[in-house]
């Protein structure tokens, strides 16, 4: 047995085993679920008007989504459900607060499909390049003008710009590199260190990214912070006959923007499209946009390979049966990074039933809230050390009674600083 992921954390829900799967998912994926004792069930038919009902009548312990939305109502409809997985890095359709506030946990499958995602991202950047999809139109049009296809920049010697130096924004980096282009980036978290190590280049900002790149690769999360984070100042910058090229969510690129780049200064784009059919007005800007010259469009294609998809199916029964056999859950988005926990107690106490019930009472008539716990059995099993965490600190007529409780054998106390808990 593998050992646990130390970024995992414990739960009380290890023993779920029904398993709700939608969306897509691989028939060796349902194997391996099955395989580790899950009464797994997949509907790909199921819509978020349908997914309510579904979890109401089926009351799964876990749910395993790619894109249809994971509602409030949908996390509310069974006490069963404890977590839902989703089977790509974006977690956008699930109402994470919602799920937090019922104590469901949330996990995602980062960097399975980096390398799927990463050849399409140079794919559309020698599509834009060479002018394919034109010439494919073309050829199968009965028109054979060479002389309407504008000569390519090529790619040797050119400036490859990455925004987003995640495991996506890594792997196109890397492709770069082989193709003797000039590679910088820029990233929210990145360091002049970390870009040495990758042998690239730290750019400080968008716009100084934006007025060196040839080409322009986009490899980000989608959330707040980067909704329109391409806008009207990035593409005043960017070099004339730039190329763009987006692997993230649509909304990372400001649409009107981008369009206006193309109409005046010759931008040419690759865009792997996901927001096409989310609302009337997402499409027809979409629609206006994949209309003008040199703007080439794929159909939230970036994960979809055979080994992608395989990739993303074995991280799943991964993390449920970490889940089932050792009651943790990694890759875990809603554990929260901040806690009120002032003092970290350790009570050392023989391996026998009822002696953590007697802690917990003590700590309950103080009036004193347990923020986290872990109880760890010693070899042989004769005696465990439960490492607790509390809200308030104990007065010492609180350790003395947690002292006197049958099976203790001892108690020390140690003040605590909680440090962000890594992402």
């Amino acid at each position: 047995m593998n050992d646990p992921d130390p970024n995992a954390f414990a739960t009380p829900l290890a023993l779920a085993s029904r398993v709700l799967v939608i969306d897509q998912f691989g028939q060796h994926g349902m194997d391996g679920l099955r395989a580790a004792g899950c009464d797994a069930i997949f509907n790909q038919l199921l819509s978020s008007a349908t997914l309510e009902l579904a979890v109401r009548d089926l009351e799964p312990d876990i749910l395993v989504t790619r894109t249809t939305k994971v509602t409030e109502a949908v996390l509310n409809a069974n006490v069963r459900l404890g977590l839902v997985i989703c089977t790509g890095a974006s977690t956008d359709h699930v109402d994470i607060d919602a799920a937090s506030k019922r104590g469901i946990f949330v996990a995602h499958c980062p960097g399975r499909s980096a390398m799927a995602v990463a050849e399409l991202a140079w794919a559309l950047i020698l599509g834009c390049d060479r002018q394919l999809p034109d010439q494919v139109n073309a050829i199968r049009t009965g028109q054979w003008n060479s002389d309407r296809i504008a000569d390519a920049s090529g790619l040797a010697g050119r400036t490859l710009g990455i925004i987003g130096l995640g495991q996506v924004g890594q792997e196109i980096a890397r492709r770069g590199s082989a193709f003797g282009m000039h590679v910088v980036a820029w990233s929210r978290n990145i360091t002049e260190e970390r870009c040495d190590a990758l042998g690239i280049d730290y750019c400080a900002n968008l716009v100084n990214l934006a007025k060196l790149s040839d080409v322009v690769s986009v490899s980000v999360t989608a959330n707040e912070d980067s909704d329109g984070l391409l806008g009207e100042k990035f593409f005043n910058a960017l070099r004339p006959g730039a190329t763009v090229i987006n692997t993230s969510l649509g909304r990372v690129v400001d649409q009107k923007a981008l369009l206006n780049a193309v109409k005046t200064k010759g931008i040419r784009a690759g865009l792997d499209l996901h927001e096409y059919v989310e609302s009337a007005e997402s499409k027809a800007a979409i629609l206006e946009l994949v209309q003008q010259p040199g703007i080439y469009g794929t159909m939230q294609s970036g994960a979809m390979t055979t080994q992608a998809r395989e990739a993303v199916d074995h991280e799943v029964v991964r993390i449920i049966r970490q889940w089932l056999e050792h009651g943790t859950v990694s890759g875990c988005v809603n554990r929260t990074t901040e806690s009120s926990a002032v003092t970290l107690i350790h009570v050392r106490h023989l391996n026998r039933p009822g002696v953590l019930a007697g802690i917990f009472e003590v700590i309950g008539k103080a009036g004193i809230n347990v923020e986290e716990m872990e109880n760890v059995i010693c070899a042989g099993g004769d005696a465990g050390i439960a490492r607790i965490h509390l809200n308030e600190t104990p007065t010492e007529g609180h350790i003395t009674a947690i002292q006197q409780a049958p099976h203790v054998l001892g108690v020390s106390v140690q003040a605590i600083h909680r440090s962000p808990i890594s992402a």
